[in-house]
């Protein structure tokens, strides 16, 4: 098969593995965040594909993802929103991709320190922009920190869902020929 094909095929397959596990943690209540949000494994794939691929792929197919995202169920009241907390705050997951060759070589702190980096800065983009558009939800609190804390529960649930996961399947899920 085309190399080129298989890259394509297999991200396609992860992206939408992706969106089922997003849409899953939507079915479990607890999960979700009253303004948008959810504690969940739908980064998984993606910081997969970003070892796998690198740095570009990864950044691509977490816009895909976060693309796809919007369009499933997105909450975006005007184009601030949609940029940052779409666009940018899903992209961000495939920085995970700076740390690939190491990943590839079945370095677990290479791995670990991807999905932390990648959730990191998806948290930031999504607390910049709960201070930049959403003010507003604060009320009487004040606008940072209450974007902080709102923001860094669910991102740090997911983060530590995905370090959780990683540790047991992370070399058996980068071996070169997976499929």
């Amino acid at each position: 098969m085309n190399k080129d094909l298989s890259k394509l095929t297999e991200s396609a397959v992860l992206v939408a593995l992706a969106v089922v596990l997003e849409l899953i943690s939507k079915m479990i209540p607890i999960l979700q965040m009253p303004y948008g949000g959810s504690a969940s494994l739908a980064m998984f794939p993606i910081f997969i594909l970003s070892y796998r691929h690198g740095l570009k792929w990864g950044v691509l197919s977490g816009f895909v993802f976060g693309i796809m995202n919007f369009f499933i169920d997105g909450y975006a009241f005007f184009w601030g929103s949609f940029v940052f907390d779409y666009t940018f705050a899903f992209a961000a997951i495939g920085l995970a991709g700076l740390f690939s060759k190491k990943a590839l070589d079945q370095k677990i702190s290479a791995v670990l320190l991807g999905i932390v980096l990648g959730s990191f800065v998806r948290f930031i983009i999504h607390t910049l922009s709960g201070i930049l558009f959403f003010a507003e939800y604060a009320g009487d609190q004040n606008v940072i920190l209450y974007s902080v804390t709102y923001n860094g529960g669910y991102m740090l649930a997911s983060m530590a869902l995905c370090l959780l996961v990683a540790i047991p399947t992370y070399k058996r899920l980068l071996m070169k020929d997976l499929v």
